[in-house]
């Protein structure tokens, strides 16, 4: 009985830890977050068929990538007022849409849900190479 107690508590502060360092790869005012010109912003809305998908296929494989620990990525919901904050180059017409941006600019965004291997790939694309 009290193996198994110590092999559940190892499990839990495991889980505890990896997601302290997840949420660390996600968020820029983290101090183990590495300072980066770039961010990924999702821009989705509520009951999205599509942008559950992407949270659910792509995002824990970006989380998970070193490109993470270079470029934080965030979720946005369209009908909030931070969107009309963004430096937009047009207006996003599909969700969900990655933006990459620079220095809060778009420079690049990969519309609509494309799967996770496009998906990595046109970020692949749209970053610069990162240390």
């Amino acid at each position: 009985m009290f193996r198994v107690f110590i092999v559940t508590a190892a499990l839990v502060l495991a889980a505890l830890i990896s997601a302290g360092r997840s949420e660390a790869l996600l968020d820029p005012a983290h101090p183990s977050a590495v300072e980066s010109d770039y961010e990924l912003i999702v821009v989705e809305i509520d009951n999205c068929i599509y942008c559950g998908l992407f949270r659910r296929d792509v995002l824990p494989t970006y989380r998970n990538s070193q490109r993470a620990r270079f470029v934080p990525l965030r979720f946005v919901d369209l009908n909030a007022p931070d969107v009309e904050k963004l430096s937009l180059t047009q207006p996003i017409d599909s969700v969900p849409t990655v933006l990459v941006v620079r220095h809060g600019q778009e420079v690049g965004r990969v519309a609509g849900y494309v799967g996770p291997e496009n998906f990595f790939h046109a970020i692949e694309r749209l970053l610069p190479e990162l240390p």
